[in-house]
């Protein structure tokens, strides 16, 4: 489910939600109520890239050998250039429509390169700070919302079917993402602190034998 915070932020760009029952949208949807994840997303329209390694290879101009880096820039480059202000040539639903499935080619090889290593890519490594930087700044003042709101909701399945609309707020959304990185993560994972070892637990085993010490 999505959070108040983006439920809230995405409603001013004309995104509605459902107000029904689960039976009621499992009926809309035509789903049963064990339905799977993946039988939600291809009846809802989320799209699965349906051509092989080497056409998603061809579509972002990689070499086999890729790395999450090369494979990273290209997806950027081929999603600039899907800008409206880069392509005269084209409609801004053709572009749009482009950079869709650009995109699902780029997640495509995301997951494949994943298998292959049997573990997630962790992008800490290549978004660099400056970057990152950038990227917030960006997010304030072309949407008005922080970068974890958005990057958060890239990932929700509802949103991304609500960017293939036509509407003049699904074109300022994707025409943002064109420019700033697609759908690709764009923020760093936080390093989380261990409370209750180390220096912390060291100190206060110090000050209680020194207290005791004193008696």
């Amino acid at each position: 489910m999505l959070s108040t915070t983006i439920q809230r932020n995405c409603a001013r760009f004309g995104h509605r939600y459902y107000s029904g029952s689960f039976n009621s949208a499992t009926r809309v949807l035509k789903l049963q109520q064990d339905f799977t994840p993946k039988q939600l997303r291809a009846r809802f329209g989320h799209r699965y890239y349906s051509g092989s390694f080497n056409s998603a290879t061809r579509v972002l101009k990689l070499q086999r050998d890729f790395t999450p880096k090369q494979l990273r820039d290209a997806y950027f480059t081929a999603a600039k250039l899907c800008h409206p202000d880069l392509n005269k040539t084209k409609s801004e639903d053709e572009l749009t429509d482009k950079f869709l499935k650009i995109t699902e080619a780029y997640e495509f090889l995301q997951k494949n390169k994943s298998s292959e290593k049997e573990e997630e890519i962790d992008f800490s490594n290549i978004i660099s700070k400056s970057e990152e930087q950038m990227y917030r700044d960006a997010c304030m003042e072309c949407l008005g919302l922080d970068a974890e709101t958005v990057e958060e909701s890239k990932k929700c399945v509802l949103f991304r079917d609500w960017l293939k609309g036509k509407t003049d707020a699904a074109f300022t959304w994707n025409r943002f993402f064109m420019s700033h990185g697609g759908l690709a993560p764009m923020v760093r994972k936080r390093k989380k602190l261990a409370i209750g070892g180390g220096e912390f637990n060291g100190a206060r085993r110090r000050k209680r034998g020194s207290g005791r010490l004193s008696r």
